[in-house]
């Protein structure tokens, strides 16, 4: 079973990257686009959305093991401002996330661990 699960903790981490390097291309579009044009914003947000949404199903020892990323903000970010308090979304801190942490975490994301937990 632990197989299985790094199996599917392997491919949200693919995805997880993959919705970074989206909304790092997205983003390209300028911080006054992102601000003023609804499409432009509804498209990185939903970038932002597949990459919270993956990584709230990662297993708990997958979390454990790689605790150097800020799983916690991560939810927090999709629960207040991209899924559930859409519509109080700061959207002011959602594009210095998407333009400061974002890159750092599709770092890390490269460099996490899959090694089989006890």
């Amino acid at each position: 079973m632990r197989g299985a699960s790094l199996d599917r903790d392997h491919r949200r981490i693919v995805q997880m990257i993959e919705a970074a390097e989206e909304g790092l291309r997205d983003a390209a579009c300028g911080r006054e686009e992102f601000l003023s044009d609804r499409r432009s914003r509804s498209v990185i947000l939903l970038d932002l959305i597949h990459l919270t949404e993956s990584a709230d199903r990662l297993s708990v020892a997958f979390k454990k093991a790689n605790s150097g990323i800020n799983w916690k903000g991560l939810s927090e970010l999709r629960n207040r401002g991209l899924v559930h308090e859409y519509a109080d979304a700061d959207h002011e801190d959602i594009w210095r996330f998407v333009r400061e942490e974002l890159p750092k975490l599709k770092r890390r994301l490269g460099r996490v661990s899959f090694r089989e937990q006890e």
